[in-house]
């Protein structure tokens, strides 16, 4: 492959890249353009590129936002990795909490209704209708304590 070199390459890149081709740039630099092979080919190509550098509206942020931005990041994301197994384990602790709660409730529900049978409320609709106010009730009281190990508090 042959490259050809001109040493008014870049006069021709810089009217055009600028703006000034054809019209504000002087004849003799149009008249060489149109002559010389590597210069037609900047007044061919450069055209599109200074129309693609006129839509990329990229702007880079310094060095040091960037390290700033991936320190920040690398400490955040070291936080979430430390984190995982003590959420893990709440989890489990508050599974093993609801458990330890229904074994208790279950050991104890025959005195509960052996105390019931005998109170003025004890009918049998009221009865039945027990274990449901009784896991509404535990429901109630588990809510705030759920809601604090599963909300996060950063």
């Amino acid at each position: 492959m042959n490259t050809i070199e001109c040493t008014r390459e870049h006069e021709v890149v810089a009217a055009v890249m600028s703006g000034r081709w054809p019209e504000g740039c002087d004849v003799e630099l149009r008249d060489h353009a149109e002559a010389c092979p590597a210069c037609r080919d900047v007044v061919a190509i450069a055209p599109a590129l200074r129309e693609d550098l006129r839509y990329a509206d990229v702007q880079v942020p310094a060095a040091g936002q960037v390290w700033w931005r991936a320190a920040i990041r690398a400490r955040a994301d070291a936080s979430r990795a430390a984190a995982r197994p003590m959420i893990w384990l709440q989890a489990l602790t508050g599974a093993g909490a609801a458990g330890a709660a229904l074994a208790g409730l279950s050991m104890i529900w025959p005195k509960v209704q052996g105390v019931l049978r005998f109170a003025p409320f004890g009918d049998a609709s009221f009865q039945e209708a027990l274990p449901l106010l009784l896991a509404v009730g535990i429901g109630i009281a588990a809510a705030p304590i759920a809601y604090f190990l599963a909300v996060p508090r950063d």
